[in-house]
């Protein structure tokens, strides 16, 4: 298990790789009532060279809860769940709640210019304020179309991306009713026939989060690891200080912090 000494070395490194890599010539884009931008639609093909199928769920920091745009430089395709097309990749991402930036766009430019993918695609559904429980219930269609729109669509997931439990930290969630949801969760994809691993960041930072149960989602976010399930443990996301977030939430990421968790992300991605 990594320490959290260990995460802000691993993030420093990425981070100063992605402020190398994307900074050059990066769109970001500051939110005043900006209306969504232009999409270009792509074929979604996977074609000659490797490319990540990367599916983003949880809350708002997956979704579009940024408070700066971006617009992928390198081949980053952003697959609609509602239209079961593919654009380029520019925020806000089709597919997932919110108006703002999400760290999934940065991600897929580095992930590429680490040389690690020749493209990416980006299937997120995260949903804004989301507990694991609602996840679980009333959103649980969002997860059930993606798939079925990415059996259609010929793509098949090579990684899950789960940052989620900034909710469940606000409310009385236990760590054994953290870990039965997220396994919940999990088989439900498994059952769809999915089988790339599932990662699980460890997120619960927030200034209105009440300090008690934060320990309970951790530790619940460290249980519900599961090789049978193929649950991995991800980046540990607490360690972006209020310096990367915004300042009337403690919560929600600006620029600088946006880039870091895509730069935590991308130590995890093979």
């Amino acid at each position: 298990m990594l320490s959290r000494f260990t995460y802000l070395v691993v993030g420093m490194a990425f981070g100063a790789m992605a402020a190398k890599l994307v900074n050059p010539g990066m769109t970001q884009i500051n939110l005043t009532e900006l209306a969504p931008p232009l999409r270009t639609e792509r074929p979604c093909g996977t074609g000659p060279g490797k490319t990540a199928v990367i599916v983003i769920h949880g809350q708002s920091n997956a979704a579009n809860y940024g408070n700066t745009r971006y617009i992928a430089r390198e081949p980053v395709d952003n697959f609609d769940p509602a239209t079961g097309k593919c654009f380029a990749a520019a925020d806000p991402l089709l597919g997932a709640d919110g108006a703002g930036g999400s760290f999934a766009t940065r991600l897929g430019d580095i992930l590429i210019q680490a040389g690690r993918y020749d493209r990416v695609i980006l299937a997120p559904v995260a949903v804004e304020g989301a507990s694991l429980s609602v996840l679980n219930n009333e959103q649980a269609g969002r997860i059930e179309n993606l798939l079925a729109k990415l059996r259609s669509a010929g793509l098949t997931p090579t990684h899950f991306l789960f940052q989620q439990g900034e909710k469940d930290a606000m409310l009385t969630t236990t760590q054994a009713q953290y870990v039965s949801l997220l396994h919940q969760l999990v088989r439900r994809i498994r059952d769809a026939g999915v089988d790339a691993p599932f990662y699980l960041s460890q997120s619960t930072k927030c200034d209105a989060v009440d300090p008690k149960n934060v320990a309970e989602v951790r530790a619940g976010q460290l249980a519900a690891v599961d090789q049978t399930l193929n649950i991995r443990l991800g980046p540990d996301t607490d360690v972006i200080a209020n310096d990367g977030r915004n300042p009337f939430d403690g919560c929600h990421m600006n620029a600088l912090g946006t880039l870091a968790n895509a730069a935590l992300w991308a130590s995890f991605i093979r």
